[in-house]
């Protein structure tokens, strides 16, 4: 039987998806496979599910993966990771798993094939800053466009706002960047700054790459407070701001949800040293953490908790986001500003994003019926258009 081309291909494109994840997991990873039609009935021994095997093996070796165990008839055995994994992997097989007993067709279509997630009109360069840390950059086409820097959600793969960016590359030329110390080699993350000052100045760093004197600032959750504390220290590199569900300290616990406060004294806690963050991850490894976890988008935002030691890292360099205090600053703002919130949001509040509007001169709010960071990853057209009014507006007004 040849392979279905389909079946190889989306298993390919799958791993490809999960690289972030299943690279940084403890070896050996452990997977099943599902019945079909039942994404919690596991699989047992066969030929054709041992071929099937070899086959998923292969491909996660191409993104770093050198051993994986495969359970059967004991999912439970699974980390929250490892089950997301074979659930997605069995998933995209259609969970029939009689269609790679071609081996050497098969290892043709890996030779072939890019599993580094680079897309030909995306720009990918590494870039060292001041203070000797290598940065993953991404650039769009079309350099001769009004510019935007999107600071990402901190410790968040360029992946989870890739939409965003191919959306904004159509008219502006884009550029971004993955947070210190998570991406890319950096072995010594104990040598380098994890300060709001150290990432404030990786967002001045990408524009020097590119040469860009000033550009638009757009921030999304705590990339919103990295673009405000940019804008406050170099307000003649900002033409003007747009930040999206924002996650900002402003000395009030009642401008902040719940989910906000316990993502607070997380990443406070897990800050302390590696032994209390090591602690604190192994609840991320229990399957009850994908309930909570919004499986769409579940691929990228677990990415900074399937170890400790980025677990570590990513709550030391959000501490201090979250210890920056905003509203001292926010007078010293003078570019034109756009506030986004949404009125269904539960991991920021609106009023912390009500009171930055308020505090900004000019500034203005837009409230999003429906908004939530969900909603603006998953169904985000609405949210584009405004984004798209503002920007040009903020152009035409440059211009007069």
């Amino acid at each position: 039987m040849s392979i279905p081309t389909d079946a190889a291909t989306r298993l390919c494109e799958t791993v490809r998806m999960l690289r972030h994840l299943a690279a940084h997991l403890p070896e050996p990873v452990r997977l099943c496979f599902f019945a079909p039609g039942d994404d919690s009935t596991p699989v047992v021994a066969s030929p054709a599910v041992m071929a099937t095997e070899h086959a998923v093996s292969r491909a996660l070796a191409h993104v770093g993966v050198s051993a994986v165990q495969y359970l059967h008839g004991a999912p439970a055995q699974l980390s929250s990771f490892e089950l997301f994994i074979s659930k997605k992997i069995s998933q995209a097989l259609d969970f029939s798993y009689d269609a790679f007993d071609a081996p050497e067709s098969f290892e043709a279509l890996l030779a072939h094939f890019d599993f580094s997630g680079a897309v030909p009109q995306i720009e990918t360069s590494r870039l060292i800053t001041r203070d000797g840390v290598p940065l993953s950059v991404y650039a769009s086409s079309g350099r001769q466009r009004p510019p935007i820097v999107l600071a990402l959600p901190c410790g968040m793969p360029f992946d989870l706002c890739r939409d965003w960016f191919d959306a904004l590359s159509e008219r502006y030329f884009v550029v971004t960047w993955e947070t210190r110390g998570l991406f890319g080699d950096c072995s010594d993350f104990d040598q380098i700054g994890f300060d709001t000052r150290s990432q404030v100045a990786d967002l001045f760093a990408v524009m020097d790459h590119f040469d860009l004197p000033s550009a638009h600032l757009m921030g999304i959750c705590g990339g919103a407070a990295i673009v405000l504390c940019a804008a406050a220290a170099h307000g003649e590199r900002a033409q003007a701001l747009s930040l999206w569900h924002g996650d900002y300290n402003l000395g009030d616990d009642s401008l902040r949800t719940p989910h906000q406060q316990n993502f607070e004294w997380l990443m406070e806690t897990a800050a302390q040293d590696r032994v209390e963050a090591q602690d604190l991850q192994a609840m991320f490894v229990d399957q009850k953490t994908l309930a909570t976890t919004p499986e769409p988008i579940a691929h990228t935002v677990l990415f900074p908790y399937v170890s400790p030691e980025l677990f570590y890292r990513y709550a030391r360099l959000n501490d201090a986001l979250n210890k920056t205090e905003l509203l001292p600053i926010l007078a010293q703002i003078t570019a034109p500003t756009l506030v986004v919130a949404g009125d269904s949001d539960s991991t920021t509040h609106i009023g912390g994003s009500r009171l930055i509007a308020q505090s900004i001169d000019g500034a203005t709010l837009h409230v999003e019926h429906d908004g939530s960071h969900l909603a603006f990853f998953e169904r985000a057209a609405e949210s584009k258009k405004t984004a798209f009014q503002f920007i040009d507006s903020t152009l035409e007004l440059a211009e007069a």
